[in-house]
């Protein structure tokens, strides 16, 4: 590998620990290092800094079709999985191609003749005003349901463990094909989450003249929906390339993040 694009958080101060790591693993090889503007030739793509600078990463890494790998300088670091105790090794074995890559689900949204691309989820939130939302959802062309409450999400299962977790739904590995409708504050008892194959089609129609309906993708990107207005959730014709940590396996880091134990009786 020798060209490597670092994609970091705007006014990030690096620690001086990972500074040594890219020096070692990067630098002292013969790697090329490169910006995000400069992407010709590279080979991956290496991110510095949280979860939210891994999603903002993600659109550029599903253009170049290119794999990604994260190093934590954030909080909690679900999608940054690399801590920098473990930054030399991982960028090391990345430099060796020994990395182990795992395929990612997108979804692909279609808003207003736009397209683009989730990695976590799309929430649909009421506006400023306070006043819930009527929410139609179809799959496959057929009405599934109408949430009134405060909104919608629809995760991938990369982003179950993100604002769906803390909505109340399910987590889900993230190698299952599966997408998850989770009501945010719902209205109505029977409103549940609801896990659909990956493969569905989903259209989110605003059925009430409410304001200022937001459709929030990753956090990032923030649309207006408007009254009556329908937009398109489907799988993206790619998966996303993501570069694991090279010594902890998902449920470790799912144990850790979460503050999972043993129970001693």
């Amino acid at each position: 590998m020798k060209r490597i694009i670092i994609y970091q958080k705007e006014g990030l101060e690096i620690p001086e620990a990972l500074k040594k790591a890219l020096r070692k693993s990067l630098f002292e090889k013969g790697v090329e290092i490169v910006g995000p503007e400069n992407p010709e030739g590279a080979e991956a793509i290496v991110v510095l800094g949280g979860d939210g600078t891994f999603l903002r990463a993600t659109p550029l890494a599903y253009r170049l079709d290119l794999p990604l790998l994260g190093i934590n300088l954030g909080r909690l670091g679900f999608l940054t999985e690399v801590s920098i105790e473990e930054a030399e090794l991982a960028l090391s074995a990345l430099v060796a191609g020994k990395l182990q890559i795992e395929k990612r689900l997108l979804l692909e949204v279609e808003h207003q003749r736009e397209v683009f691309y989730v990695l976590n989820e799309v929430a649909v939130l009421k506006g400023p005003l306070g006043r819930m939302i009527h929410l139609s959802v179809f799959a496959q062309g057929e009405y599934l349901t109408t949430y009134y409450g405060d909104g919608l999400i629809v995760a991938t299962p990369t982003g179950s463990t993100a604002y769906n977790l803390s909505a109340g739904g399910p987590i889900i590995h993230p190698q299952t094909s599966a997408v998850v409708l989770t009501p945010v504050c719902p209205f109505m008892l029977s409103a549940r989450p609801l896990v659909l194959p990956s493969e569905m089609e989903i259209e989110i129609e605003l059925a009430s003249p409410s304001p200022e309906v937001h459709i929030l993708l990753d956090g990032n990107l923030n649309l207006i929906l408007e009254p009556h207005e329908r937009f398109k959730i489907k799988k993206a014709k790619r998966f996303l390339k993501l570069l694991t940590s090279p010594t902890r396996s998902y449920f470790e880091i799912l144990r850790t993040k979460l503050g999972w134990g043993e129970i001693k009786l």
